[in-house]
């Protein structure tokens, strides 16, 4: 029994990570465009889903009103203001709450009257309604809950202090399990041919 030595224990280590990284990226980019998919499909209804719909409407209103009255006297444009900032504290408001139950990574409460308009909250909607699609996408992806746990096990098999032949073996079954192929040149290793 021939026991794997440091330099092929961490030539092993950089290879499944290297190997791993390939197989997550790829899985990464089809996560995102399945999510990109879904929630292109949601996000006409995901105010509604947040129970900010009305709210967005009415915001797009009184925000219009507000700037075509820009130019008028002091007092309307006040009024209106106020009108939009009140509205516009609804859906921040409503949105915090929402950020906090659903662990968004969003804040609502930068909302300026005279810049953003209604915009503000869809384009910030929007990107929560992405998030929220790939996580349920990765949720139900099955090669990529798996990938951890084999990658993990490809570890343990590396650090077990096996000879070097049951250790590539192993390790060769174990990644061949991710459909992911680990060539290994026999002779280089050492590994006798059965």
């Amino acid at each position: 029994m021939k026991p794997i030595r440091s330099n092929e224990l961490e030539f092993f280590k950089e290879l499944v990570k290297d190997k791993f990284y390939d197989k997550e990226e790829a899985v990464r980019s089809e996560i995102h465009l399945e999510a990109d998919k879904l929630a292109e499909k949601r996000k006409a209804s995901f105010p509604k889903e947040c129970g900010v719909d009305k709210s967005l409407n009415q915001l797009k209103k009184v925000n219009a009103e507000y700037l075509d009255f820009i130019r008028t006297k002091s007092v309307v444009e006040q009024r209106l203001r106020d009108k939009v900032n009140a509205v516009a504290e609804i859906v921040s408001s409503r949105l915090s709450r929402l950020s906090k139950t659903r662990n968004w990574s969003e804040s609502f409460d930068n909302f300026n009257v005279k810049e953003d308009g209604v915009e503000y909250f869809t384009n910030k909607l929007d990107d929560m309604c992405f998030q929220e699609a790939e996580k349920h996408i990765k949720k139900g992806h099955k090669i990529y809950n798996s990938l951890k746990e084999k990658r993990d096990n490809c570890k343990v098999i590396i650090h077990t202090g096996s000879d070097i032949n049951s250790t590539v073996k192993t390790l060769q079954k174990e990644m061949a399990s991710a459909d992911i192929r680990l060539a290994i040149p026999e002779q280089l290793l050492q590994i006798a041919v059965k």
